[in-house]
């Protein structure tokens, strides 16, 4: 087998355009490996440049984020593990984390911002139907997977596959269903931090964004601070450093704070 593969399983002219922002913006991080685009039997592929390693026409049976649940049926079986990636993502730093920590774990992945699988808009509902309780379960990110091809991570994807086909009149998101399964089959996935799934929704910031993911632009400087705590945060466009937000003003309050105790409790002179 060879070493790792990137995929990126989407269709239609404008996302199609994405991937190749995506490829073309990091290539640093990309260089070397093979990239495999799977899509539908319609959107047009001009791949003058051969980009692309595989380009996969795939039969969907279903509609929308749910045809991510039938990534399984279309990889293929010629690579050591894979790096699924969305077509809105750039990599802005080194992830080579993640292929080690999916060479140990089988699967890597990060938090959703929206991290409670049983609050994922009504998603408690499957859950109960599927006889697993709702007690506050870390739901995962699909936008970006490190994963070994091997066959208990198989059995990951292919239960992913199931339980989209089972309620897609139900649910019509892809991404809790990937966290069912591995609650399921009691699959213990390495967690990344959010750095390697960054939305750009305001989540903290502590350290380097490694991965961008947003359909929105990247901040120019997103990685360019002075200490990295107290955290910064961003949106699509713009970067707010600590001492701009809630986080300086926190921590403006707690020096004058400390002042004052220290003011207080100095020993009185005798």
């Amino acid at each position: 087998m060879n070493q790792y593969a990137v995929v990126f399983l989407t269709w239609g002219e404008q996302y199609i355009k994405e991937v190749y922002s995506c490829i073309t913006r990091s290539e640093k991080y990309l260089a070397g490996y093979d990239k495999v685009l799977i899509t539908d039997g319609d959107t047009h592929i001009d791949d003058n440049d051969g980009q692309f390693t595989h380009v996969i026409r795939a039969e969907f049976k279903q509609q929308g984020l749910l045809r991510k649940t039938e990534l399984h049926e279309y990889l293929p079986d010629t690579y050591a593990g894979y790096l699924l990636l969305d077509s809105d993502t750039v990599i802005v730093e080194d992830i080579s984390l993640g292929f080690k920590k999916a060479e140990i774990h089988g699967i890597a992945a990060s938090p959703a911002p929206h991290y409670s699988l049983d609050h994922f808009w009504g998603f408690d509902l499957v859950m109960k139907k599927e006889g697993v309780s709702t007690i506050g379960q870390l739901q995962y990110n699909t936008g970006v997977i490190f994963f070994k091809n091997k066959p208990r991570v198989k059995e990951v994807f292919k239960k992913w596959g199931l339980l989209g086909r089972s309620y897609q009149d139900e649910f019509t998101n892809d991404q809790p269903f990937f966290t069912l399964a591995m609650e399921q089959l009691e699959f213990n996935p390495y967690t990344l931090s959010i750095s390697y799934n960054y939305r750009g929704f305001g989540e903290f910031i502590s350290g380097d964004v490694r991965i961008w993911h947003s359909h929105g632009s990247m901040p120019e400087k997103i990685n360019e601070y002075e200490s990295a705590w107290p955290p910064r945060r961003a949106w699509p466009g713009r970067v707010e450093h600590a001492e701009q937000g809630d986080s300086g003003k926190l921590r403006s309050i707690l020096r004058k704070f400390m002042r004052c105790l220290r003011r207080f409790t100095r020993p009185k002179p005798v």
